[in-house]
């Protein structure tokens, strides 16, 4: 895909390469209220976490987070290059779930901004979504659920659903491929155009799980089974979902949205 920006309203018109059509793909709009990005796998009833993506009028800082996060944690990428995994604020009655190197610092993980991995393109962070684990939860969803992206549920088991966040600079092509076994579908979801005229794209892709990442998320799924607080509520109703954060080892920050057991869930 490529992205040209009309200098005079700074929208961003989206084609696909090659060969390029007369009309845009998408149009993205400057940031303005109301401007953030919401997308989840499934339906209201049966889906992944909200995950959310956003800037500030004027700015040029981006932020990622989950829905229900609401004042407790996000990803902070700022314009200095400084990007930031970290608690909104300790004092939240959900930080006590929350995993962190120093109990005292809302900091969970800091890192520099990634080099490039095409000409003008830089990536922000992924939340990965295995199909297995979007399952039924009456409760989820329903709230603001006109203005979520909603993407379909994958028809095979043994796949995941990444959603890729990048800052790109208008003009410079992004061209993806890979193996037809491996990447099974892929679109753009939603996305805005910041006051320094770069744009934020969110991207979906359903990959294959293959085998090491399927015994990853089992036994990560056992590890956060195994930290369960007591006073965790494990109501299918509610549905309960652990985030997971991961580095690949290709550099990129990734979040894994992921259920609890199923035999653990109370009716």
């Amino acid at each position: 895909m490529v992205m040209d920006l009309d200098p005079t309203t700074r929208r961003a018109n989206v084609y696909h390469l090659p060969p390029r059509p007369e009309d845009p793909v998408v149009t993205f709009s400057p940031v303005g209220k109301g401007s953030a990005v919401r997308f989840a796998v499934g339906r209201p009833g049966e889906c992944s976490s909200v995950f959310r993506v956003w800037a500030n009028r004027g700015k040029f800082d981006v932020y990622a987070s989950i829905r229900t996060w609401k004042d407790l944690a996000k990803y902070s990428f700022h314009e200095s290059g400084t990007y930031v995994y970290h608690l909104s604020s300790t004092e939240h009655a959900g930080a006590k779930w929350v995993t962190r190197p120093d109990p005292d610092n809302r900091r969970l993980h800091a890192w520099h901004r990634p080099e490039e991995f095409v000409p003008g393109w830089t990536h922000l962070i992924t939340f990965i979504v295995p199909t297995e684990d979007v399952v039924p939860s009456p409760g989820s969803g329903w709230d603001g659920a006109g203005g979520v992206r909603w993407i379909a549920k994958p028809d095979r088991i043994d796949t995941v659903t990444e959603f890729r966040v990048d800052l790109a600079d208008a003009g410079m092509p992004r061209i993806d491929g890979g193996l037809p076994s491996y990447l099974l579908d892929a679109g753009i979801v939603d996305g805005f155009v910041l006051s320094n005229d770069q744009i934020v794209v969110v991207t979906m892709h359903v990959t294959r799980l293959d085998p090491k990442r399927r015994r990853w998320l089992r036994d990560t799924r056992a590890e956060c089974m195994a930290m369960v607080p007591d006073d965790f509520a494990m109501s299918r109703e509610l549905g309960p979902r652990f985030a997971c954060p991961y580095l690949q080892p290709d550099g990129r920050h990734v979040l894994w949205d992921i259920s609890p057991s199923d035999s653990a869930l109370t009716e």
